[in-house]
């Protein structure tokens, strides 16, 4: 009876240390793809989602537990992708995992257990992989020059449930998002905007034979360096009736343009890197005394952006 108790107890030593030689880890994967970020969009910046595998190396003789989280930033509502041109502009983004983006993944300085993608492994599986994934988000109205933003961050795997403080394997990758560049320049009545501007405005002065003048308002929106010109197709107004014509200026601001030509081609601004949306208030005035033959007279101007 001696020697089957001491062989009965060697056994159930060596199942024992069977089950605790198991390993976790996590596979190999590539960064996630770049995500697109309009930073004028009125919704949230979504995806592209990213996979990573979960490996035990042998089959559990007990119910395997692990959970993981993301480290990176300090805090998880301020995971930042810093911008390539200026290290002080970022754009936060968020890891959640559900397709709803509700639940967000948590770091270690404010993980719960609500917040940690939890997993385990039966007893007795021979499915020793588990695939989870990862649904990034960008939130709206945020600050983005054109350019290129990363991160690099890790995705920790602990061995045990919540809260577990063994760490059985890390991998770091790089998230990118991309902003591209936009410009854009539109024109309406002096208290114009961006969204009831238009690419075509016409003012009536009416009867200018004693003068006369209007505002008008020029509304660019750019998320780069850009540059906003001028251009008068004659400089003067004219008409298809008469060789007459009447001379008249414009004012940009506080910036005085004369229609003595040298409307042509002037550039009213030249900005550097940035993100911008910004009014300008215009106005056309026609100096009385001009004797000139009845008729309707006309002119165009037009104003052009382009990305620097």
């Amino acid at each position: 009876m001696k020697y089957r108790f001491m062989f009965a107890l060697a056994a159930l030593m060596l199942m024992a240390g069977a089950a605790f030689g198991q390993t976790l880890s996590l596979d190999t994967f590539a960064n996630p793809a770049a995500v697109i970020y309009d930073p004028y969009s009125s919704g949230s910046s979504t995806g592209p989602q990213f996979t990573f595998t979960v490996r035990l190396s042998r089959r559990p003789f007990i119910t395997k537990k692990f959970y993981l989280l993301i480290d990176g930033a300090p805090v998880y509502s301020n995971r930042n992708l810093v911008f390539a041109d200026n290290s002080a502009v970022n754009l936060i983004v968020g890891f959640f995992k559900d397709s709803a983006y509700t639940t967000e993944i948590l770091s270690n300085s404010n993980d719960t257990s609500t917040n940690v993608i939890s997993g385990s492994f039966a007893r007795f599986t021979k499915k020793l992989t588990q695939q989870f994934t990862v649904y990034p988000s960008l939130a709206s109205g945020q600050y983005a020059p054109a350019g290129t933003y990363s991160g690099t961050f890790t995705l920790k795997l602990y061995n045990g449930a919540y809260p577990s403080t063994t760490l059985a394997d890390s991998q770091s990758f790089t998230y990118t998002a991309n902003v591209n560049p936009f410009v854009d320049v539109r024109l309406g009545p002096s208290m114009v905007t961006y969204s009831s501007g238009t690419y075509n405005y016409s003012i009536d002065l009416g009867d200018v034979s004693s003068g006369k003048s209007a505002t008008f308002g020029i509304v660019i929106r750019a998320n780069t360096a850009y540059t906003l010109s001028m251009q008068a197709a004659s400089g003067k107004l004219s008409s298809t009736t008469t060789t007459d014509t009447i001379t008249y200026s414009i004012t940009i601001g506080s910036t005085l343009y004369t229609s003595n030509l040298q409307l042509k081609n002037d550039i009213l601004i030249n900005n550097t890197k940035g993100m911008y949306e910004l009014v300008l208030t215009g106005k056309v005035e026609v100096p009385s005394g001009q004797d000139v033959e009845a008729g309707q007279y006309s002119d165009i101007i037009t104003f052009t952006i382009s990305a620097n």
